[in-house]
């Protein structure tokens, strides 16, 4: 009777019959054969785990060369699909988004640092000019026109109001916490802030009809507001009012046929306390907040503020914000 060992053609066969020196024949066949299988699985092996361990100590010794102070370095990544590859990937994506995250603080703390100097001289010079008004009735109280201190007095204080104001409006536009948003019409909002509207210029509406947005109604009342006090200074003669559906969004243009806006500063423009025009005064000017805190509203409402040329050669200010959809 003879019995097979393994299949195929290789498969050894072995007579029950057979001698002893027979069967170690077999064996020995068989462990050459077990032989030249394990050995190159256990080198290959032990390659593959070499380079697992090189790629994870060259892993740690990246990230132990990493300085807090600077993310640009990166982990070293090699071709392939193992989970080795995957890890390095992925703490270099993080590493990236780090990096980035790191370059916005440090610009917003820039913004701040200037911010707070703007201010402080912004503040700084109506106080100085009230501290001298009332320093001068002190040591000259006869000569001091009371009425006419009381006036000056009252109308840098009303300045610094302003300017505390808009910059704590400023600093909630710029918190996460948000206000109560509610659907405003932009087309009765217009209509009525300038129904009353005092002034020598022609206001001329073209509006479509209930223009809906969800909106801060506080917050879109002194955005537009600031946009036409903008108009209403430099105007010649007319001021013209645009409001229309544009797809999904309300587009209004406020333009005057004033002296018009440099493309260079057009930008500039909505930064804080920029006055385009120094010969200015600062009472005609305002705070110089105000083109600031109307981009910002646009902005916390998902909408964008521009300017460009108007028809008549001034300036247009392009509002865009996204219309109420009725889901």
């Amino acid at each position: 009777m003879r019995r097979a060992f393994g299949r195929g053609p290789g498969a050894a066969c072995l007579d029950a019959g057979s001698t002893g020196a027979g069967r170690r024949r077999l064996l020995r066949l068989v462990a050459l054969r077990a032989f030249c299988i394990v050995v190159p699985l256990a080198w290959i092996r032990l390659q593959v785990r070499g380079r697992a361990l090189n790629s994870i100590s060259a892993i740690r010794a990246e990230l132990a060369a990493l300085d807090v102070g600077d993310l640009s370095g990166r982990l070293p990544e090699t071709q392939g699909h193992g989970e080795i590859v995957r890890l390095a990937a992925a703490v270099n994506t993080l590493l990236g988004r780090l990096e980035q995250a790191e370059k916005r603080a440090e610009r917003a703390l820039d913004q701040q640092r200037q911010f707070a100097l703007d201010a402080s001289h912004e503040l700084r010079t109506p106080l100085a000019g009230l501290r001298l008004q009332l320093e001068d009735a002190q040591m000259n109280p006869d000569d001091t026109d009371l009425r006419n201190l009381l006036e000056h007095a009252l109308r840098d204080l009303g300045r610094v109001q302003s300017i505390i104001a808009d910059l704590l409006l400023l600093a909630r536009l710029g918190t996460a916490a948000q206000a109560t948003m509610e659907q405003v019409d932009l087309t009765a909002l217009v209509r009525e802030l300038t129904a009353h509207r005092e002034g020598e210029q022609e206001i001329q509406l073209h509006l479509d009809p209930e223009v809906t947005v969800d909106a801060v109604p506080s917050h879109v009342t002194r955005m537009l507001t600031n946009l036409l006090d903008n108009a209403h200074r430099h105007a010649a003669g007319t001021i013209r009012i645009d409001l229309r559906r544009a797809g999904d969004s309300a587009e209004l243009a406020i333009a005057d046929d004033g002296e018009g806006i440099a493309p260079t500063d057009r930008e500039r423009i909505f930064h804080r306390f920029v006055r385009l025009d120094s010969a200015r005064s600062r009472d005609c000017g305002g705070t110089g907040l105000g083109l600031a805190i109307a981009h910002d509203i646009a902005f916390a409402h998902n909408g964008s503020l521009h300017v460009e040329d108007s028809a008549s050669g001034g300036a247009c200010f392009v509002l865009r914000m996204p219309l109420v959809t009725n889901d």
